[in-house]
C-alpha cells in the first residue's frame, strides 16, 4: 500500500476517532492529528513489515534471499539515528528473518523495542482493518516519546519545528533505505517487491560489486562545483533517460488537456514576449560599421568584384547573441499532491513553463538548454524502472558492506539531467520532455498504461529526491559563461525548498549576476522561499503560470535594452 492508497469512511473505518478526524480525507492528516507528525513513519513501517512478511511467506525460497540481504545490512543499523534504529528493529521483530540480539543497543532503544514487542504479540494484522493499525501506531509513538527517541516539538518555534520535520523526513528515508529493502510502495511509483527484486532473484556478489564500482567511478569523474564561499561538491551531469519517450503519446494529450484545464494561453501570449527577445538580439550588434557603414575591407572587396559586401554587418544577428539555461526542480516535493487535490501540479506546471520558454527560444533560433535537477540515487540514461531499482538495491547493499558509515556520502548524488544541451536538437529531445510531463501529472498510472514493464522509465529516480539548488545554479553558470553569447539568462523553476543553505543559494545567484547573467527565480506553490532571487515571481495556482513568466521575462529584457542603450 501507499499512503495515498488508503480510502476510508470515518464513520465506518475510524469509529473510535470520529470526533477527532471529522472532515479529514487523507491518511497522513489522520495520522498527524491522532499520532503527531512522526506517526506516519511508524504506520508505514508496520504496514511494510506485515505486507512483506505475508508476501514472502507465499514464495518458497524467497525468505532465504531476504535473510542474506538483511544479514549484510544489519550491522549498519547501529550507525543510524536512534529513532531509525528503533524502526529497523521493529521491522525485524515483525518479519523475523533474523534472530536479533538488542542487548548491544542503547537502553532507551532496548526499552522501546521490548515495550513494542508486548503490543505486537497481542496484535493480528488485517490489511482491511485500518483502525487497529492506527491504534497500534499511536501506542508505539507514545512509547518512543516516553523513551525520548523523538524530539518534543513544543519546545521549538514554528520555524524550528519545520526545519526539524524536514530534516527528519530526509534522514529517516535515507537511513532506512540503507538497511531495508525499499518499501513495497511509495507515493510516486507504487514499486512492488516483485519488481524490485526482479525476476532473476538474488544477484551475484560480482554483479553487485560491478554496479557499485561503476557508481563510485561516476562520482569520481563527475563535475567539481565550487561555490563562491569556497565550498566544494561533486555534481553528476547526464541525459534524462530516453525511456521517458515511451510516455510521449499519452503525454501530448495530457499536455494539451492541461493547457485547456488551466487556461494557459501559450500560443496567444508568445507574440507578447518575442519582440523583446528580438530587440535584445538587435542591441547585441556591435557598433561601428554594423548599421550600414562602409566596411574597412572596401579595397579588397572592390578588387574582387564583391560589391554587395561593401556595406556589411560586423556581427550578424544569430543564435549566439543570446543564451538561455532553464533549470527545473526535480525533487520529490514537486510531485506531492496538495491537500484535497486529485493530481499533483507543481512539476507539471514547472515543465510547461520551461516548455513555453523553450519554444520561444527554438522559434527565434536562440541557444538554450533545459535540465531537471535533484539529489537522489542517480539514474542512467539507458535504464528502465526495473533496471534502475535492481542497480539501486545492489549499490546500497555493497556500499554498506564496503564503506560502512561512509556509505551515505556515495549513495545519493547531486544530479543534473539534461533534457537538451545547447548543441542538441530540440526536436529530437521533445518527446521525452513531453513524456516527463505525462509522468509528473499521472504518476504511477502513466506507467501502468504502457504495454510492458520494459517500457517503464525509471520514475523512482525522483522518489524522495531533495535538491541543493546552489550547486546546479553554479554548474549552469559555468556553462553559460563558457558559451559564446553576449546576453545570458538563467531561469530556475522550483518550489523553493532547497536542502542547502539560503546564504549559499544567495551567494551563488549573486555570483552569476556579477558576471552578467540574468537569474530568474520562478516559484511554484507557497511552501518555499525565493527572496534570494533579485528577479523573482511566484505562482500559487497553475493558472497564473504563463502570465507570470511573461511579465518577469519581459521586465528583464526591457531593462537590458535600456541599459545597453544608455537609457535611464
Amino acid at each position: 500500500h501507499s499512503m495515498q492508497d488508503y480510502n476510508f469512511e470515518i464513520d465506518k473505518d475510524l469509529k473510535k476517532y470520529v470526533e477527532e478526524t471529522t472532515g479529514l480525507s487523507n491518511i497522513e492528516d489522520v495520522l498527524e492529528v491522532l499520532a503527531g507528525p512522526f506517526g506516519k513513519y511508524v504506520f508505514e513501517i508496520l504496514i511494510h513489515s506485515y505486507e512483506e512478511y505475508y508476501f514472502v511467506k507465499e514464495f518458497q525460497g524467497l525468505s532465504s534471499i531476504f535473510e542474506d540481504v538483511y544479514k549484510e545490512s544489519f550491522n549498519q543499523i547501529k550507525n543510524l539515528k536512534a529513532f531509525n534504529q528503533f524502526l529497523s528493529l521493529l521491522f525485524h521483530n515483525i518479519t523475523a528473518y533474523l534472530q536479533v540480539d538488542i542487548s548491544s543497543f542503547n537502553k532507551n532503544i532496548q526499552t522501546s523495542v521490548i515495550e513494542s514487542e508486548r503490543l505486537l504479540s497481542k496484535f493480528t494484522y488485517d490489511s482491511n482493518n485500518l483502525e487497529e493499525v492506527i491504534e497500534l501506531t499511536i501506542q508505539i509513538i507514545d512509547i518512543c516519546r516516553v523513551n525520548k527517541l523523538l524530539p518534543d516539538l513544543r519546545e521549538y518555534s514554528l520555524g524550528e519545528q519545520r526545519e526539524i520535520l524536514e530534516s527528519m523526513d530526509d534522514n529517516i528515508v535515507d537511513e532506512l533505505n540503507k538497511v531495508l529493502i525499499p518499501s513495497s510502495t511509495n507515493v510516486t511509483t507504487g514499486n512492488t517487491l516483485e519488481k524490485f527484486l526482479g525476476e532473476k532473484g538474488k544477484q551475484s556478489d560480482d554483479e553487485k560489486l560491478n554496479f557499485m564500482d561503476d557508481h563510485v567511478s561516476k562520482i569520481g569523474s563527475s563535475e567539481t562545483v565550487y561555490l563562491p564561499n569556497g565550498k566544494v561538491s561533486k555534481l553528476v551531469n547526464t541525459n534524462l533517460p530516453h525511456t521517458f519517450n515511451n510516455l510521449y503519446t499519452s503525454g501530448i494529450k495530457t499536455y494539451n488537456n492541461l493547457l485547456q484545464e488551466w487556461n494557459l494561453p501559450v500560443h496567444e501570449v508568445t507574440n507578447k514576449i518575442k519582440p523583446y527577445f528580438i530587440h535584445n538580439q538587435k542591441r547585441q550588434r556591435i557598433s561601428g560599421y554594423d548599421q550600414g557603414d562602409l566596411s574597412p575591407h572596401v579595397p579588397l572587396l572592390l578588387a574582387s568584384g564583391r560589391y554587395e559586401r561593401m556595406f556589411e554587418q560586423k556581427q550578424r544577428l544569430s543564435n549566439k547573441s543570446y543564451a538561455v539555461s532553464l533549470l527545473i526542480d526535480g525533487s520529490g516535493s514537486m510531485l506531492e499532491k496538495k491537500k484535497g487535490e486529485v493530481y499533483p501540479w507543481s512539476l507539471s506546471a514547472a515543465l510547461i513553463g520551461a516548455n513555453y520558454l523553450s519554444q520561444i527560444c527554438h522559434e527565434l533560433n536562440v541557444d538554450f538548454e533545459v535540465a531537471i535537477f535533484n539529489r537522489a540515487f542517480l539514474a542512467n540514461e539507458n535504464e528502465n524502472e526495473e533496471m534502475y531499482l535492481k542497480r539501486k538495491m545492489a549499490v546500497s547493499s555493497m556500499l554498506n558492506t564496503n564503506y560502512g558509515s561512509n556509505a551515505e556520502f556515495y549513495f545519493n548524488t547531486t544530479n543534473h539531467y539534461f533534457v537538451k544541451r545547447f548543441d542538441d536538437s530540440w526536436k529530437n529531445q521533445y518527446e521525452k520532455f513531453i513524456g516527463l510531463i505525462e509522468f509528473s501529472r499521472n504518476l504511477r498510472s502513466s506507467l501502468d498504461a504502457l504495454t510492458t514493464t520494459d517500457e517503464h522509465p525509471p520514475a523512482s529516480m525522483f522518489e524522495r529526491g531533495t535538491n541543493v539548488d546552489e550547486r546546479n545554479i553554479m554548474f549552469s553558470t559555468k556553462r553559460l559563461l563558457e558559451h559564446g553569447s553576449n546576453t545570458k539568462l538563467l531561469a530556475v523553476l522550483s518550489d523553493g525548498m532547497t536542502r542547502g543553505t539560503l546564504s549559499d543559494l544567495k551567494s551563488s545567484i549573486d555570483y552569476s549576476s556579477r558576471f552578467g547573467i540574468d537569474v530568474i527565480g520562478i516559484g511554484i506553490g507557497d511552501r518555499g522561499t525565493w527572496k534570494e532571487y533579485q528577479n523573482r515571481t511566484q505562482i500559487s495556482r497553475p493558472e497564473e503560470l504563463i502570465h507570470s513568466i511573461v511579465n518577469i521575462t519581459k521586465d528583464i529584457l526591457i531593462r537590458n535594452v535600456k541599459e545597453s542603450s544608455g537609457a535611464a
